[in-house]
């Protein structure tokens, strides 16, 4: 009887630090309104990475933790009458706090997983 206690003890606990680790997990989006333009941060997000941009690349650093991965998401378009979708990008940083995204044009959106 006791095993079984000490078991589900051991679960309340794993599942309680998992709970706290996720409440320390956040993410910053940058959406540009049309092709072409500058993405926007949304709900603050400019107070968790700074993003600096350039025609062709995106300087970003983090003010507010470690991002773990991020995601670029690019603009639909037509080639020979065919809808493709926007290109996308899934990366996980070698660099958690800056880095780099270079591209050919600038993206739809550019959302940051960023560890507290």
């Amino acid at each position: 009887m006791q095993n079984v206690l000490a078991f589900r003890l051991v679960g309340i606990g794993l599942a309680g630090f998992l709970t706290v680790a996720a409440a320390f997990s956040t993410s910053a989006l940058f959406q540009a309104p049309s092709p072409g333009s500058n993405l926007d941060p949304v709900n603050g997000a400019e107070l968790i990475i700074d993003l600096i941009q350039g025609q062709e690349a995106l300087l970003w650093s983090s003010l507010s933790g470690t991002v773990t991965s991020y995601t670029v998401l690019g603009w639909p378009s037509r080639v020979d009458g065919q809808d493709l979708g926007g290109a996308l990008m899934l990366v996980k940083p070698e660099n958690g706090s800056a880095g780099v995204i270079d591209l050919d044009e600038r993206p739809m959106s550019v959302d940051f997983d960023v560890d507290s």
